[in-house]
């Protein structure tokens, strides 16, 4: 079986999705105030963990609709405001990527598209916007959420980042 632009994103955007939802849970029992983490930002001009988190979306499911519409713009609304809100956000983001037929992802190949901000323009195939602009701002706003956590005390380790691996069935 050929390896596929689908296996090379959506198995890994859902693995770090799930795992993304397990750190809102854990944020939500942990005692620390839910707004001071929602704020939270790594340095003043950075985005806070709202943003991030709902960047992980933004650039997975999001990016997948952005192939579809041909064009991907930059989400300037307003980031939910509570834990529960960010993880509908993820939710979301999940059951859309479940529920891609994995053929519809490799038949993207080639489609043209392009990042529209303001009068500038950044002219992709879709596998080259998917692999080298979404898929690496996917895992900077996930990282960097689970940093923001971490900062504010949240005990988080190298496991509930990675999240549920795809081991080989016995």
């Amino acid at each position: 079986m050929a390896f596929t632009l689908h296996a090379a994103l959506v198995p890994g955007w859902l693995q770090i999705i799930g795992a993304a939802r397990g750190w809102l849970a854990k944020a939500g029992h942990s005692g620390i105030a839910e707004q001071e983490l929602i704020e939270s930002r790594l340095i003043a001009d950075m985005l806070p963990f709202r943003y991030q988190v709902r960047s992980i979306a933004t650039h997975s499911a999001g990016a997948i609709s952005a192939v579809r519409a041909g064009v991907y713009t930059s989400d300037r609304s307003p980031s939910p405001t509570s834990l529960a809100a960010l993880d509908e956000v993820l939710l979301d983001a999940a059951a859309c990527l479940e529920a891609i037929d994995p053929g519809e992802v490799d038949d993207l190949i080639g489609r043209r598209m392009c990042i529209s901000v303001g009068e500038h323009r950044i002219d992709f195939v879709a596998e080259d916007f998917l692999l080298s602009f979404s898929q690496p701002n996917f895992y900077f706003h996930a990282t960097t959420a689970y940093g923001l956590l971490r900062m504010n005390g949240l005990a988080l380790g190298k496991p509930d980042f990675v999240g549920a691996v795809r081991v080989k069935p016995s």
